[in-house]
């Protein structure tokens, strides 16, 4: 049985065509986990979007204000690491087998839409606190979702 990586979107109406795809797998007596929790939306890519838009928007400024390594991809790792943290990862070398362990930011892939405009959020009042502000283009989905906050 093949369920994808992101889950499956359970409600009344599929309920039973999901039990019926588990019941083969349960019927050779072996056990499974299964986790149950609310169903959120993925990032979506207009938040992408924007939020790329931002990193170069930073970008500009900080090379105009003397930070010459603030590439916008160095701004997208260093703001992710600052406002998301980080998630331990383990590689394998495969020549040697060695495996060596690190840290790095974690993935705004693997947020959903809520945790994104959170995260949007957070870029956006860092930098207005010394005066950089944002293009925020009329209509977008943060803009909607920050006028309904507001309401």
């Amino acid at each position: 049985m093949n369920f994808p990586k992101e889950g499956v979107r359970l409600h009344q109406t599929n309920f039973g065509a999901i039990g019926q795809q588990l019941q083969p797998l349960l019927a050779g007596g072996d056990c499974y986990r299964l986790i149950i929790k609310p169903w959120r939306d993925k990032r979506s890519l207009p938040q992408n979007a924007l939020s790329h838009m931002w990193y170069g928007e930073i970008s500009e400024y900080l090379i105009r204000s003397g930070r010459t390594e603030a590439t916008p991809e160095w701004v997208k790792r260093n703001l992710k690491k600052t406002y998301l943290g980080s998630v331990e990862i383990t590689y394998t070398d495969f020549i040697t087998g060695e495996k060596a362990t690190t840290w790095e930011p974690r993935h705004t892939s693997d947020l959903d839409a809520g945790e994104m405009h959170h995260f949007l959020g957070q870029v956006e009042m860092w930098c207005a606190q010394f005066g950089l502000f944002l293009t925020i283009p009329h209509g977008c989905e943060y803009q909607q979702l920050r006028d309904q906050q507001n309401q």
